[in-house]
């Protein structure tokens, strides 16, 4: 009886539900790790398992997923086990497939905006200019064109028009330059962004300061609750550091990049606390 072998691009039954939840099925991460194991990495794992798996399993490893699933069969690895995967990718010093060796999906790098930006706004820069010399045909001969069309030469003191006959012909190609002017920004105009930070400063733990200080005597449940509930707001307010706004205004594209990875990577927030506590 022929075997029908599962294609790697072929979802596995269970994979539907653990996608929803985030995570990769068990022969999903299979798939995953067996992709990567050369046919020396499986032979060496074969061998160091000849007396746990049977002739007629070995017989069926032909891939490093085949090998991983005749260890789910002899009850090696489940989902709630990988230690047993994770010590053979040690022995075989293939450490570079122990991050692969969870059912947590791996999330995708998001690119960074601020880059993508400079990227973009380099390449606009750079590309009209390219383009203008490619379609002024800078260091190419010119081709032979009638008498009465304007001929470009191009020198180091930049294109010129070499005819007998301005009027038509200079006015076409100057109005040219001022289209293709327009069109392009000009790199030097300074661009500036304002941002308006808003920091408040909190205690953490206010625990500490409410236990034993909040007390009362009512003898009605309800004004005892409201009595509490004044005291630890009264509380609460005196521990209020209060807050402050902050005003930048950046006139470099760099400086706000730097702002901004020093708010994602908590430094900002180090240096406003030194802003609180002097």
């Amino acid at each position: 009886m022929a075997t029908i072998k599962r294609s790697r691009a072929q979802a596995w039954p269970e994979e539907q539900g653990d996608r929803e939840h985030g995570l990769y099925s068990l022969h999903r991460m299979f798939d995953i790790v067996g992709t990567h194991l050369t046919h020396r990495d499986v032979r060496v794992l074969s061998f160091l398992f000849v007396d746990v798996i049977d002739d007629y399993e070995r017989g069926m490893i032909r891939s490093g997923r085949d090998f991983l699933l005749a260890l789910e069969r002899q009850g090696r690895c489940d989902e709630t086990n990988f230690r047993q995967v994770l010590q053979l990718l040690r022995i075989i010093t293939r450490h570079d497939l122990l991050p692969y060796v969870t059912l947590k999906r791996r999330r995708a790098v998001c690119p960074d905006l601020v880059d993508k930006y400079l990227e973009e706004t380099s390449i606009r820069y750079v590309t009209p200019r390219a383009h203008g010399e490619a379609e002024h045909g800078l260091g190419h001969p010119h081709k032979s064109v009638p008498p009465h069309h304007p001929v470009v030469c191009c020198s180091s003191a930049g294109p010129q028009i070499c005819t007998k006959r301005p009027g038509r012909g200079r006015t076409l190609l100057s109005s040219q330059r001022k289209r293709r002017k327009s069109a392009t920004p000009d790199p030097k105009e300074k661009q500036t962004c304002d941002i308006r930070l808003r920091v408040r400063a909190e205690y953490c733990q206010h625990e500490t300061a409410l236990q034993g200080n909040v007390f009362s005597n009512k003898q009605d449940p309800l004004e005892r609750q409201f009595e509490r509930f004044n005291q630890a707001n009264t509380i609460l307010k005196s521990r209020d550091l209060g807050s402050i706004i902050c005003d930048i205004k950046f006139s470099e594209l760099t400086y706000l990049d730097a702002f901004w990875r020093d708010y994602i990577n908590g430094s900002l927030l180090e240096a406003l606390k030194g802003v609180f506590i002097t």
